[in-house]
């Protein structure tokens, strides 16, 4: 029997429906404030309380708890109206009625929708990893406890993570951190590719290397092996087949947008739920946003972005004019004490200049991508004090040239006489 959840037509305020209890959710929930006009409810899958997902990392290896990284409690949601209706499933979205029909039989009406569901990871399809036991992805809070009970119940686990991004290396170190021997294998030659170059990139396998991780770079998963778990990894690895062994696999090679709710009700889709500058859907009443939503045809996996949408959507939400348009992004890593921040390009094109510093037994490394004396790439590795006056800088698209001689090292002030000897300049 469907049970129906409506409110009585005297009530003052319009129904606000979120699906989905992450991330952009407590951020669009947090940018409403206490005064928005809004009855709220959150229908979340997960069992739990909204997480700090980007804190999964230390949770995996026991460096944090999950009442740490918890950051709202009851009392929060109470003061901005808001309902959260946890291990709350949603089957169906019927837009003609402005309903959601949910696993358990409950009918929940809306005014507005906001479809924030996330994504998963993207698991590829090899031979046996979707026969095999031991194999997982790193993206919920479901996928940290599982790891830990396997590394628990095998001390000295031989993992193997595929895929060295930010949220491969992460998973790498959270499982060394249990005990796990780790093999880090990515297909390109240079570690976190879309931020980081081979410099900066050896400069990180070092630190991985100090932690006990191994890294194979050109490596190329063919197939896992084993009878009902896995034992190993073919690779292909130089142009030549090579076997790792492996009593568990973990995959980070990229995210799936969840879009199924949205696709089966009809509204427009691409690799994600597509939306305008308002984060709107084709449905008027329907907005989607985070890591399922798809803008000019990017998806989105890192904070900034699903932060600014938030604020943007939180703007709308109360009848203000705010469009959405994608922020200048701060990839930040902290591995054995190197900090990495990377923002903008990688690597220089045609036309533009690199200025770089590079101190190898310090760890540091420096790389600045000038064009038209404006900065459109920053990486630093190790000393990263001026990251800040760094992204403002390049999100401002202020003209630099007149800091050039101290760029990198105190960009901050404007002295002639401290230009370093160790400066080189690289013209693309």
């Amino acid at each position: 029997m469907i049970r129906a959840t409506r409110m009585k037509r005297t009530e003052a305020r319009r129904r606000l429906v979120i699906v989905g209890n992450g991330m952009a959710t407590e951020s669009l929930i947090s940018r409403l404030g206490t005064d928005h006009g809004w009855s709220v409810r959150v229908l979340g899958e997960e069992p739990v309380r909204h997480y700090n997902r980007i804190m999964l990392s230390p949770l995996l290896g026991e460096e944090t708890d999950l009442d740490a990284i918890t950051p709202r409690d009851d009392a929060w949601y109470r003061a901005r109206r808001v309902t959260v209706s946890l291990g709350k499933r949603v089957a169906r979205l019927d837009r003609q009625r402005r309903c959601l029909y949910c696993d358990d039989g409950e009918r929940v009406d809306y005014d507005t929708l906001v479809i924030a569901t996330g994504a998963r990871s993207s698991m590829p399809p090899l031979p046996g990893v979707a026969e095999l036991d031991g194999v997982s992805g790193f993206r919920s809070l479901h996928d940290v406890e599982r790891l830990r009970g396997w590394s628990r119940a095998r001390p000295g686990v031989r993992a193997v993570v595929v895929g060295a991004g930010l949220l491969g290396v992460e998973a790498a170190v959270g499982l060394r951190r249990l005990g796990a021997d780790v093999t880090l294998v990515h297909r390109r030659p240079v570690l976190m590719n879309r931020q980081l170059d081979a410099s900066a990139s050896s400069l990180l396998e070092a630190a991985l290397a100090a932690r006990g991780i191994r890294v194979r770079t050109g490596c190329d998963p063919k197939r896992l092996l084993g009878d009902t778990s896995v034992s190993a990894v073919e690779v292909e690895e130089g142009g030549a087949p090579r076997t790792l062994p492996a009593d568990l696999v973990v995959f980070a090679t990229g995210i799936t947008p969840n879009r199924e709710l949205a696709q089966a009700a009809g509204l427009e889709c691409g690799a994600g739920v597509r939306v305008d500058s308002a984060l709107r859907t084709s449905d008027p009443h329907v907005h989607a946003l985070g890591e399922c939503c798809e803008f000019q045809g990017n998806t989105y996996g890192l904070v900034a972005p699903v932060q600014e949408q938030a604020s943007v959507l939180a703007r709308v939400l109360k009848g203000q004019r705010a469009r959405y348009r994608d922020p200048s992004l701060v990839t930040r890593l902290k591995v054995s004490g190197l900090d990495i921040h990377s923002m903008g390009q990688v690597e220089a094109v045609a036309g533009q200049q690199t200025l770089w510093l590079s101190d190898p037994q310090a760890g540091v490394y420096k790389k600045l991508i000038i064009e038209d004396g404006r900065l459109r790439g920053v990486l630093l590795v190790g000393d990263v004090r001026h990251s800040q006056w760094y992204f403002q800088t390049h999100q401002s698209d202020r003209d630099v040239s007149a800091l050039r001689d101290v760029l990198l090292t105190d960009p901050s002030r404007d002295d002639d006489e401290s230009t370093p000897a160790d400066v080189s300049v690289d013209v693309a």
